[in-house]
């Protein structure tokens, strides 16, 4: 089944392979029977829930694309003052729908002439920081401070330790100059940046919820500084607001990808195989955040598993479907005849990535808004996510009022290794082998690295998630800490409650203070103890939930290390599948 448009714009090209094609059928005629289309655009919250909170105030992304457009000219305006300011670096701070799109949007189109590169920092890990730092020295940086609410944990650290790192170097009032907010109107981050007398500050239509906010300035000031043109990316999303209002569900392909996800949610398939060609890897990033962050939650849940070969290991699964996004070439052919002798639900999504990635986004953010009235779930909360946070904060306050910070302390040991467990296990080789084993029976496996992301150690992680898919026959996935906490995480703690989970984590070669406030005197806590004060809180939050997971703590040398459990998950006589 396809589905082309027929007006002269190309996208998108929509191929469905099904088994029971007369399910997404019926769902498209449900769409038509119960005016699902038209009450979407009416803003009509009884889609979702009988009570307007949490849904009424979180419904501007709808007309984003279109509001968005006479702001263009004042942010195309700053940008072009920025470049005649001749900064060479632009240095985002933030975490989740704060950073994603616009990482999306620098790794797809890359900066125009004479504009300065844009980099995001959306870590606690101290080596990361770090070498950020390094690249981008104060006096050519322009640092966006970028929060919806405006009390990111992450997000104030970050924006304190390179404050008082600028002030240090330029002196308070240049300082200030190099920086810029985007936030919600009267957050905490407004009233600040005000009050240091930031070079701009950008105050964002709070009615758009942060992971679907690629058509707000939190999207928009970040692609215009790099020289993007922001408004062929809002056009791009317009054509598609049109498509998505054709009442008729056949012809509208926001409508076409909801039936496909909620008829394959509905038949226990709610594990999607994601696979992207290689010039668009960041899109699945900001994907697996609005899917998962959106869907997981009241115990449903809806999960990406990005991969590429390794995916079709897992096609035989009764509880998974595939996704393929991409420009066609020749494993689009492959895979249409892979997925049709597998008999596995599939949908192909063709389209030319830099001209039409505006489209992309908001086709996705329109079809992940509707499919969550499908599973009769609120798709702009995530009531989850303050669960670790809390944690994070009371392990924070107690090594505070102590006054200490008590380590690493027991564990499993084997060799430089750590590894801590939700069940009491003899030794670290029987914790490995009874977590593997159970987990062949898990309904994914989720991969949590607190580690650098650095070229060697994705490859190394790589390996291992390929490793685990193969070993266990089971999707497994893969997510960087603490950036997923804003993202998967919330799945993780709101779904069935079925998944595992392995915490990755290793020393830290070097660290950094976190001043106490901007340009302000030091104080006790460093980003080394903020990231192992999550990896603690998201631990404690996993457990209370009664999920299964391990902690496996690899000592300095990372690679290496992952390297070595490797070896040992391959020696280990785990049980029969």
């Amino acid at each position: 089944m396809a589905m082309k448009n027929s007006s002269s714009y190309p996208f998108p090209i929509v191929t469905l392979v099904l088994e029971n094609p007369e399910l997404l059928v019926q769902q498209l005629e449900l769409f038509q029977a119960e005016r699902f289309i038209p009450r979407l655009w009416e803003q009509d919250w009884t889609l979702w829930k009988p009570e307007p909170k949490a849904i009424s105030d979180r419904l501007g992304w709808l007309q984003a694309p279109e509001k968005m457009k006479p702001l263009c000219p004042e942010i195309k305006s700053f940008a072009a003052e920025v470049k005649k300011t001749g900064f060479r670096y632009t240095l985002l701070l933030g975490m989740g729908g704060s950073s994603l799109a616009p990482e999306v949007l620098s790794q797809l189109l890359a900066p125009a002439s004479g504009f300065p590169g844009l980099y995001v920092l959306d870590t606690t890990v101290p080596a990361t920081i770090r070498k950020k730092a390094d690249l981008c020295p104060p006096a050519k940086t322009l640092y966006l401070v970028s929060s919806k609410s405006g009390t990111t944990a992450e997000t104030a650290a970050l924006f304190r330790y390179f404050f008082s790192r600028a002030t240090a170097e330029l002196g308070p009032d240049l300082a200030a100059h190099h920086f810029v907010a985007i936030t919600d109107p009267g957050t905490p981050l407004d009233s600040i940046a005000s009050a240091l007398r930031f070079r701009k500050i950008w105050l964002a239509d709070p009615t758009i919820g942060g992971r679907f906010s690629a058509f707000s300035p939190f999207g928009l000031v970040p692609a215009a500084i790099q020289g993007i043109e922001i408004y062929d990316l809002l056009h791009s999303a317009s054509q598609m607001m049109s498509l998505c209002q054709k009442e008729n569900p056949s012809e509208n392909p926001g409508a076409l990808l909801t039936a496909f996800l909620a008829t394959a949610a509905a038949q226990g398939r709610d594990k999607f195989l994601l696979w992207v060609e290689p010039e668009i890897e960041s899109f699945a990033d900001w994907l697996e955040q609005l899917i998962a962050e959106s869907t997981g939650k009241e115990g449903q849940g809806l999960l990406l598993v990005v991969g590429r070969e390794e995916l079709l290991a897992l096609t035989e699964l009764r509880d998974v479907a595939f996704i393929w996004i991409g420009t066609p070439n020749a494993s689009f052919d492959f895979l249409q005849a892979e997925v049709r002798r597998q008999k596995i639900p599939a949908i192909f999504l063709s389209f030319r990535p830099q001209q039409e990635i505006g489209a992309m986004f908001f086709l996705w953010e329109w079809a992940t808004a509707l499919v969550g009235s499908c599973l009769k779930i609120n798709p702009f909360d995530q009531p989850d996510v303050e669960r670790t946070k809390l944690m994070t904060q009371a392990i924070l306050k107690d090594w505070q009022t102590k006054q200490a910070y008590p380590g690493l302390e027991g564990g499993l040991v084997w060799r430089n290794f750590k590894l801590y467990s939700s069940r009491p296990a003899a030794s670290f080789e029987q914790a490995l082998r009874d977590f593997l084993s159970s987990a062949q029976r898990a309904s994914y496996l989720s991969l949590q690295a607190f580690l650098p992301p650095e070229a060697e150690t994705k490859l190394a992680l790589e390996g291992l998630r390929r490793q685990l898919i193969y070993l266990l026959g089971r999707p497994v996935t893969l997510g960087w800490g603490p950036r997923y906490l804003h993202s998967t995480g919330q799945l993780h703690k709101g779904d069935s409650g079925h998944g595992f989970f392995w915490q990755l984590t290793a020393d830290d070669e070097v660290d950094m203070v976190i001043p106490e406030t901007p340009g302000g005197r030091e104080g006790w806590l460093t980003f080394s103890r903020l990231k192992e004060a999550q990896v603690r809180g998201d631990y404690e939050a996993l457990r209370s939930l009664g999920r299964r997971l391990i902690r496996v703590h690899l000592g300095k040398d990372i690679a290496r290390g992952i390297e070595e459990l490797r070896e040992k998950i391959g020696d280990l006589p785990t049980a029969e599948k």
